[in-house]
């Protein structure tokens, strides 16, 4: 079968799975995750029991997630976003629907980052980074599912681990979409060798998954 009639052909079986959690409609927003991508993501906060969930980059398909932790009655979501329409958007939906207890987004600009690879050298502010993070680790507990598809593309998104790994449970999962494209693989295998991450990629859906170790 031609890959890109399987991919399809995968979204549209996630598309019914997440049927129940369509209960209004989402407009379709720049970050959001391919519908296979997304039930590879809410498999793993169903089947690995993920209450402590940390996403870069939000979208609609934040939305449904947080519609998913509702349902299940427990787990919360913080994503952290630099676009700013996107970032309100995602947020006012989420009020809207009486999500805020569950599903918080933080609009965190891009500014220089030390740890950043590319050539402008820029990744969620630092600082605001840090003190969110902090203030949702400390009420919650460490983060148990990280979700990395953003900011932008490539290596732009190395800093993620770096930043976060302090934070991160013993056994938590480490989710990185766009893992077919040749430089997220790049630093999904530097990020291999710097902190002992074994990724492997599920059929169909550009969403590679790794461990912590204990």
């Amino acid at each position: 079968m031609d890959d890109s009639l399987a991919r399809e052909l995968a979204d549209l079986s996630a598309l019914q799975r997440i049927g129940s959690l369509n209960t209004e409609y989402l407009p379709q927003l720049s970050g959001d995750l391919r519908p296979a991508a997304l039930v590879a993501v809410m498999d793993e906060v169903v089947l690995g029991a993920r209450t402590v969930l940390v996403e870069l980059s939000c979208g609609s398909s934040s939305v449904l997630l947080a519609r998913l932790l509702q349902q299940r009655g427990f787990g919360h979501l913080l994503s952290i976003e630099h676009d700013e329409r996107t970032a309100a958007f995602v947020a006012s939906q989420l009020r809207r629907e009486g999500l805020g207890s569950v599903a918080r987004v933080v609009h965190a600009p891009l500014s220089r980052h030390p740890a950043a690879l590319s050539r402008h050298g820029q990744w969620y502010a630092p600082q605001q980074v840090h003190d969110e993070v902090l203030a949702f680790v400390e009420r919650f507990g460490l983060v148990d599912l990280l979700l990395v598809d953003g900011p932008g593309s490539g290596d732009s998104r190395y800093p993620a681990l770096p930043v976060l790994r302090a934070v991160l449970a013993p056994g938590a999962t480490v989710l990185a979409d766009d893992a077919d494209r040749p430089d997220e693989a790049a630093v999904l295998t530097r990020w291999s060798e710097e902190f002992g991450l074994e990724f492997r990629t599920a059929p169909r859906t550009s969403m590679a998954t790794s461990t912590v170790p204990a």
